[in-house]
């Protein structure tokens, strides 16, 4: 059985659902709704071949060439649908719910599979999150200088119930130059872009979302525009912790990396942070002074902050030096966040 349905009936299914992706593995790669299973109708190079074909013989020799190519496949796919979805409800999309998946659509519905052809496919997709992500958001933004755990505050409050989003988690780097180590390679721009919207669009927007306050870039990402002015225009509330302690949680948190990276990664701040404190750095580092160089990295992106936290409006926020329990029952007590302070 076949049945179009919409990419809004989707969305709203549980993420337990089965959606198979028929694009080649390129596009699967540059971006895909999150939880898709590639499974390619057409790999990259005969992708390929149509596209040019279409360009150089038109429409018709393109239709062609492409049932040639698929054409003797289609035991195999039907063979890999038996062996792993047997049973289950099948939801296909392409990239504009054309020729692609309407194939694989009706050979898997042709063979007992209840099949749903996401009308409009993956280009649909993408206009419904592009209009979230550039709507008009408001958040309860944590704020503080760097090292005073804001993204561990923030995952307890996500655990504690909250409405959380963590830009950090979801782009794989914690945001500093330093902020890669550790961390598998980040997403593309376009998959970050659909992991932030299948996050967060079912979120009660009535009720407080917590973000960490970000710069616009998160290592080679960009934060969405909506997002990002949501973060720049909301209340903050700034941990006010003193130096002592945030220089305690980088040397915990930085300590354990590979020295020889860390200077490779200091190296690349000469510039910014000046070419002696730079050279300091690096030598605290191959004595294996972590402390001294925590100190002067701290004091280099404290500046850094403050500068990007100046240019907000004045009365946007409220200092907070809670620690523990005290700090996350105080935050998740926080229901609207005041007009002027």
């Amino acid at each position: 059985m076949l049945k179009i349905v919409s990419i809004q009936s989707f969305i709203n299914l549980p993420e337990s659902a089965l959606l198979l992706d028929v694009r080649s593995e390129g596009e699967f790669e540059q971006g895909h709704i999150p939880g898709a299973i590639s499974f390619p109708i057409l790999n990259n190079e005969e992708r390929k071949l149509v596209g040019t074909c279409y360009k150089k013989k038109g429409h018709n020799e393109a239709v062609l060439l492409g049932y040639e190519l698929v054409g003797p496949k289609f035991t195999s796919y039907l063979a890999e649908a038996y062996k792993h979805f047997a049973g289950q409800v099948i939801y296909i999309h392409c990239w504009r719910g054309g020729l692609r998946s309407r194939i694989m659509a009706n050979l898997l519905s042709s063979a007992g599979f209840e099949v749903n052809l996401i009308e409009g496919g993956y280009k649909t997709y993408r206009t419904v999150v592009l209009d979230f992500l550039n709507q008009a958001f408001t958040f309860h933004v944590l704020g503080g200088l760097t090292g005073c755990g804001k993204t561990e505050i923030l995952q307890t409050l996500g655990d504690s119930g909250a409405q959380i989003i963590d830009i950090e988690k979801l782009a794989n780097h914690k945001g500093s130059a330093f902020g890669a180590i550790g961390l598998p390679e980040q997403p593309t721009q376009e998959q970050f872009e659909n992991n932030i919207f299948k996050h967060c669009v079912h979120f009660d927007f009535n009720k407080p979302i917590w973000v960490e306050d970000e710069s616009r870039l998160i290592g080679r990402l960009q934060v969405p525009t909506g997002i990002y002015a949501g973060i720049r225009e909301s209340f903050v509330y700034f941990l006010d912790y003193t130096f002592e302690e945030r220089l305690a949680h980088i040397v915990s948190e930085y300590g354990v990396f590979d020295k020889q990276v860390l200077m490779e990664t200091t190296a690349k701040l000469k510039k910014r942070m000046g070419d002696l404190i730079n050279r300091q750095a690096i030598e605290a580092l191959e004595i294996e002074d972590i402390p001294t160089w925590a100190a002067l990295v701290l004091q280099h992106y404290d500046k850094q902050y403050y500068f990007g936290f100046g240019k907000r409006e004045p009365a946007s926020s409220q200092k907070i030096n809670l620690h523990g329990s005290e700090l996350i029952s105080y935050l998740l007590s926080i229901k609207k966040a005041p007009v002027n302070v």
